[in-house]
Parts: structure tokens; sequence; C-alpha cells
């Protein structure tokens, strides 16, 4: 069942990083940095840009400092990954998919911090004031609703468990008092 739960999350992983890679292609062949262009109206529209820093553009100004810790942190994601499927006989199906999504979103964002120099950027609400973003961030956004999903089911499931055990201890115990105390050995003296 380990190489199934291998298989499934490097299809995911790379599923991602392809989407993300040749979205970011499209990008750069058919829009013009910085115009915006209406996708969606009223939803999404796109406008490329480029990012050196993080999420929401944090650390802008420190390039090398985001790739390194942008290394550091898929790393991380990738061990966590590897340990879930090995330690865990029960790995829900979407937390697996969750984190394969997350690691394929940051291996798509890594690809470019260190060919371009930055992450391509080129999607936008239109409704309301937000960031630009990528493919490879929605990827890493469902991947984290994808875990905590599971976790809520996992956690509805443990609490299941453990009321169903408490729930077999308190018959057991019920069944144990209810029945009539016999004495083995009996002896009687008579003189």
């Amino acid at each position: 069942m380990t190489g199934v739960k291998f298989a499934l999350a490097f299809l995911t992983i790379a599923i991602t990083c392809s989407l993300d890679k040749l979205s970011k292609d499209w990008a750069l062949k058919n829009l013009q940095m910085h115009n915006t262009e209406p996708f969606m109206p009223g939803f999404l529209q796109f406008t490329l840009t480029t990012n050196t820093g993080a999420a929401f553009s944090f650390g802008q100004s420190n390039a090398m400092m985001m790739a390194v810790l942008a290394t550091l942190l898929t790393v991380c994601v990738g061990v966590w990954l590897i340990s879930r499927i090995v330690r865990s006989s029960h790995l829900p199906i979407a937390e697996l998919i969750g984190i394969s999504c997350i690691l394929g979103g940051s291996a798509g964002n890594l690809i470019d911090r260190f060919t371009l120099g930055h992450v391509i950027d080129f999607l936008e609400f239109s409704f309301f004031t937000f960031p630009v973003f990528n493919v490879a961030d929605t990827f890493i956004n469902v991947g984290l609703g994808l875990i905590l999903l599971s976790r809520l089911g996992v956690k509805e499931k443990e609490d299941e468990e453990e009321k169903a055990e408490k729930d077999a201890s308190s018959e057991v115990k019920t069944d144990t008092e209810s029945q009539p105390q016999t004495i083995s050995d009996k002896t009687s003296s008579t003189p």
C-alpha cells in the first residue's frame, strides 16, 4: 500500500507542477507586463507581474533569503510527506493529496526562483483587492484546505472510536456487575 501512496503523491506533485509551469508559460507568451485583461468579468482577471518575495510580496527586497527560506520549507514539506506515508497506516487520501499539492506548488514556485530569479504571478481577483497570484499558489491553498478537511474528518473518527470504546467498556463493567457472585469453594465446618 505504501507504494501506491508514493505513486499517488508523485503523480499529484507532477500534475501540480506541470499545470503551474504550463500556465506561467502561457502568461509570459500572451500577457503584457502590468497590463490587466479581463478573464471572468467581476471575478478574475489577468495581470502579469513578477515577485521576488514570498506570498503577498513579503520579503520582496531580499530575493536570496526568500529563495533559501522557500527551499527549506519545501524540503520540510517533502520530509513531512514521506514520514506521513511511511509511518501512517491510515493516511487519509485527502491529506496525502493535500500535502502533495503543497509540495507541487512550492516546487513550481522554486523552479521560477532558480531559473528566473523571481516568481511569475498573473491571476488577480477583480471583486476585491488581493495580491496577484499564480496556479502554484492556488494549489498550495487547495492543499491546505484538503489537509484541514482531512484532519477534521480524522478528529470526528477518533471521537467516534473513543465513544465506542467508552460504551464498550461500560457495557463490560455493567455485565460484570450484574452477574451473581458465586463461591467456588464451599467448605463447611462440622464439629
